[in-house]
């Protein structure tokens, strides 16, 4: 009996894996998909290449339009034409979704914006130059046109731009019952939604209700009774950063969107933070090195414009780092080991700032960094870039006068210069993303090159003033 058990158990695992085995070949974008529809894109063979993208989902077909270059995605999408789902383009990068509608004529833009949710349509819109967002705008479904006037009209990665106007309201003074009649009988209720909000007579919110809490319920109960009052609304114009903060503190599933007038105007779901999200922290990642989110689909020139800026910029610190060595060009010139060693300093400089700053750009962006805790931290980093600037003093003048016996006072300059540059550059990489970010100047673009104009200059300063001083 047991072996027949085992025999029956082991056959359904084997049996199990076959099915999972089997639902990996089917589900996702394979390489095999990809290079499918390359070679019938190749061979101009529409009805082969509808036929490969016909299973596919959503977003898979978004992941495949992103992986193609823009000829043949261009092709793939004529091929498709109104047959590829609106949905997809929520899905798509930026850059590419962009680059998919200028190729669209008005007609099929207005199609897939039609039937788009609120929030996914002001997102393909608010990329438009006003005049053809205006057109679009005007041959929209009457409820819809409404919708993304009124979400437009708000600052741009405010609460107001990525909420949804498709959520659950109903009367505070509804009983259970009512309640589940009308999610049964309505016929507009949204595709997904976790809660459902409660308002008074005049749409103000007063309390909230997950849907689990709600099927639980008695019939008899009034929501009143059961509704979660200990709710915080997000006004529209708070900005999308504090939203994302906000859903991450307080483990919201969706939340209230409320205008001046503290009337529920729309929801914001988990989904959409998770967006917010990735969209910050990739924008200040890629803010640290001079580029853009989405440059991998951009071309050639739109690249090049977008880092010759940061470039130009990052050149002047180099030129104001020089010019200070410019200064001290007669003492390099009798003792040429000066500029062996300087770039040392410098460097060392560059990287301690450099990692104090990606935790403080990282710490204010997440709120981790508050007027409670600046001084504390603005402290401790001082302890640490002292603490680093005496190691690697110490090592570092070790180090010179083995390499550098005849010059035994140079061992000396160069432990004083890097501890003293290791101390200011830890204290730069807090203090100045905190200035930028008081004068409302997001620290993620120009911290990076106050620093390195800070730390190149002073530590080349530093280091040849106290080789002037004391060799001189």
């Amino acid at each position: 009996m047991k072996k027949n058990l085992k025999k029956h158990k082991t056959s359904a695992w084997i049996k199990r894996k076959k099915q999972k085995q089997k639902a990996k070949q089917f589900l996702g974008l394979g390489p095999k998909i990809v290079n499918s529809i390359v070679i019938a894109l190749n061979e101009n063979d529409k009805v082969h290449a509808q036929k490969i993208v016909e299973g596919l989902s959503e977003y898979d077909l978004a992941k495949l339009l992103e992986v193609l270059d823009i000829d043949q995605r261009n092709q793939l999408v004529e091929i498709l034409g109104d047959k590829i789902n609106p949905d997809v383009f929520p899905e798509l990068n930026e850059v590419v979704q962009e680059q998919i509608i200028d190729n669209l004529n008005e007609n099929q833009i207005v199609h897939i914006v039609n039937e788009l949710d609120s929030d996914d349509a002001v997102e393909i819109l608010e990329h438009m130059d006003d005049e053809e967002q205006s057109n679009i705008i005007r041959q929209l479904s009457p409820e819809l046109k409404q919708q993304v006037r009124s979400s437009l009209a708000y600052p741009e990665d405010s609460a107001g731009r990525i909420m949804s106007r498709e959520f659950v309201s109903i009367p505070d003074d509804w009983t259970v019952k009512e309640a589940k009649k009308y999610l049964l009988t309505e016929q507009e209720l949204p595709d997904n939604f976790y809660d459902i909000f409660l308002t008074d007579s005049n749409l103000h919110p007063t309390g909230q209700i997950a849907l689990d809490k709600l099927v639980r319920a008695k019939p008899s109960e009034k929501l009143s009774d059961i509704m979660d009052g200990e709710i915080v609304p997000i006004d529209a114009y708070t900005d999308q950063e504090e939203v994302a903060h906000m859903f991450r503190e307080y483990g919201w599933k969706s939340a209230m969107v409320v205008d001046n007038k503290g009337r529920l105007v729309g929801a914001i779901m988990i989904d959409d933070v998770v967006d917010v999200i990735h969209e910050e922290v990739s924008e200040d990642i890629m803010h640290l090195s001079g580029t853009e989110e989405g440059d991998v689909y951009k071309s050639v020139g739109a690249i090049f414009r977008s880092r010759v800026v940061w470039l130009l910029t990052n050149l002047l610190a180099t030129i104001l780092a020089s010019s200070v060595v410019r200064g001290f060009e007669n003492i390099i010139a009798q003792i040429s080991v000066l500029a062996v060693l300087m770039p040392i300093v410098a460097s060392m400089g560059g990287t301690t700032g450099n990692q104090t700053l990606a935790v403080v750009v990282r710490a204010i962006a997440t709120k981790e960094l508050t007027s409670r805790n600046t001084l504390k931290v603005i402290g401790k980093e001082f302890m640490v870039g002292l603490m680093n600037g005496i190691i690697f003093a110490a090592l570092i003048a070790v180090i010179t006068y083995f390499l550098f016996p005849d010059y035994i006072k140079l061992s000396l300059i160069i432990a004083i210069a890097m501890l003293i540059n290791l101390t200011i550059a830890s204290l730069a990489g807090i203090l100045i993303p905190l200035t930028l970010n008081k004068f409302k100047v997001d620290p993620a673009i120009s911290s990076g090159v106050f620093l390195i104009a800070l730390t190149d200059s002073g530590g080349y300063f530093i280091f040849l003033g106290l080789a002037k001083l004391l060799l001189f």
